[in-house]
This record gives C-alpha cells, sequence and structure tokens, in this order.
C-alpha cells in the first residue's frame, strides 16, 4: 500500500487526474461532490477509530463532522437536482480502505492534493448553475478550509490547525 500511497501522491503532486471534465453535466458534478463528502466523512471517522494519538484522532472526528455537515448542507441542493442522497456503497467500503494504515505526513499531503482537485469541481457547479452558487462557494470554502488544516499540520502549526474550519458558519 505504501507504494500506491507514494505513487498517488508523486502524481498527485506533478500531473493530477482531474476528478470531472468541463464537460461533464451538472448532475454528475453534483453527484461527485456529494459522494466525495461521504467518502471523506468515511475516511476520517475510520482514522479517528484506528489512531492511538487522541489529539489527531479529536482532528479527524472535526474532519469527518466537517464532511458530514457539508454534505448536510449540500442536500437540498440535490434534491432540488432530483438526484439521491443516499450514501453509495462502495464509497463507505472505499473510506474504511484508504483509512487503514495510513501515516500522518502522508495523510496530510494527500489530503492537500486532493483538496487541489476539488475546489475546481465546486466551482465548476457554480458556473453550470449560478442559482446553487451558494451551495458551491460553501463547498469551496470547506474544502480550502481542509486544504489549510493540511499544510497548518505539515508546517507544525498544530495548535491553529482548526481555526480555518472552525470559522465556517456550518460547522456551529
Amino acid at each position: 500500500m505504501s507504494d500506491t500511497e507514494t505513487n498517488a501522491g508523486a502524481e498527485a503532486e506533478s500531473a493530477p487526474s482531474p476528478l470531472f471534465s468541463p464537460d461533464d453535466p451538472l448532475a454528475e458534478l453534483w453527484v461527485k461532490a456529494y459522494q466525495g463528502e461521504v467518502l471523506g466523512e468515511a475516511i476520517f471517522g475510520h482514522m479517528a477509530d484506528h489512531l492511538d494519538d487522541p489529539g489527531r484522532a479529536a482532528k479527524l472526528r472535526v474532519l469527518s463532522t466537517l464532511e458530514r455537515r457539508t454534505k448536510e448542507a449540500i442536500a437540498p441542493s440535490m434534491e432540488r437536482a432530483g438526484l439521491p442522497t443516499a450514501a453509495d456503497p462502495e464509497m463507505l467500503t472505499l473510506g474504511e480502505a484508504l483509512a487503514q494504515d495510513v501515516g500522518w505526513d502522508d495523510f496530510l499531503r494527500a489530503t492537500e492534493a486532493i483538496t487541489q482537485q476539488y475546489i475546481p469541481l465546486y466551482q465548476r457547479i457554480g458556473e453550470l448553475d449560478p442559482s446553487e452558487q451558494d451551495a458551491s462557494d460553501l463547498l469551496v470554502a470547506h474544502e480550502a478550509a481542509l486544504r489549510a488544516f493540511a499544510r497548518a499540520e505539515l508546517s507544525g502549526e498544530t495548535e491553529t490547525s482548526l481555526d480555518q474550519i472552525d470559522a465556517l458558519a456550518h460547522m456551529h
């Protein structure tokens, strides 16, 4: 698994494979966004359950809550688009698998790289449907806060790493 993680991390930094194409229909982008939150909630929750470090486990529980609340916040947009809001069982299984035996720094680097891919997807939703700009902005803000968390942790700013997440309106 470590070889795959290392290669995936190197790929993500040099030439990330896009999560979406500009030609993807709006419905497909919404599903990717929503199920991405399902996946994040599962990964962070499972990682928290397996960590020996109580401080890091607590931070991961905050990240899992962030993903759940973001998912809940965009559920009305999904419903307006006539899309299902049930968790894809494959995302839950993948989340559990991805949470196994991951080093903290590898997790943080992967999180930073993944947020770089999700932000454009979330921005594209707002471009395609301006009536959902608030949901698009919320998605972008949550992903930027997640990226800021990873960057702060990697740079040793562990006392303030959750500040941007805590500042999000939907976290209160």
